[in-house]
């Protein structure tokens, strides 16, 4: 059993801040030509409709970018990863297809404008905390780079930071091994539609990875999940 918790001291001055969680098996697979036909088409339908331009306008955005700024953040030196998968469809640059469990967070992210993380359960450690990071606080991200923390809303456990709204760790991704994850999803915004992001991670992880949901909770500062 895990527990998750917000630090208050986060929350204090982030008043519409929110996270969402969703705890599932799932079947992890490399190739999924139907969940790729879906997201070539959600891509194309955001073409559509912004330009690179407007990004910034975007509520959600302005009001993530407002939280890291109230942390000390530059949020244009330290993008919001929604924000940062935003820029390059509307570029035209295109996304990699990692696998199906990669890929579903990479798609709710872009179509729902939030930062979407998605670790491994097993890789996790059984006290997590959702926190500040500070100062001299780094990780190798995804990208294989290290990440200065300081100021990002990080996850952390026993054996520290492994989760951000800007990349996540190499220590607890998803790979074709694993059968059980937990997904989080960054709401900044008071009136954000948390529950419709929450809505639509859970049917594209039963469509396209076969996913049991066990666990989909909004959390705040006051409550402590298990999971």
């Amino acid at each position: 059993m895990k527990s998750l918790k917000i630090d208050s001291a986060y929350t204090e001055k982030l008043h519409g801040f929110k996270l969402g969680i969703l705890v599932a098996d799932v079947i992890t697979t490399e190739d999924n030509e139907s969940l790729k036909v879906h997201m070539l088409k959600s891509f194309e339908a955001i073409q559509n409709s912004m330009k690179v331009d407007q990004i910034s306008q975007l509520d959600p955005i302005k009001a993530g970018r407002g939280a890291y700024r109230a942390f000390g953040k530059d949020p244009t030196r330290y993008r919001l990863s929604c924000e940062k998968l935003l820029r390059r469809i509307l570029k035209g640059e295109g996304l990699d297809f990692i696998n199906n469990i990669v890929d579903i967070s990479n798609l709710i992210s872009l179509t729902q404008v939030c930062p979407v993380g998605t670790f491994d359960y097993d890789k996790l450690g059984n006290d997590i905390i959702l926190r500040a990071g500070r100062d001299g606080e780094t990780y190798l991200s995804l990208g294989n780079q290290e990440l200065n923390l300081a100021g990002l809303p990080i996850f952390s456990d026993e054996n520290g930071p492994f989760g951000s709204t800007t990349s996540d760790s190499s220590k607890t991704n998803v790979e074709l091994k694993t059968n059980k994850i937990v997904m989080s999803l960054f709401g900044f915004e008071e009136h954000y539609d948390l529950t419709g992001a929450l809505g639509e991670a859970e049917q594209l992880l039963i469509n396209f990875a076969s996913a049991k949901i066990h666990c989909k909770e909004i959390v705040d500062a006051k409550k402590v999940l298990q999971f």
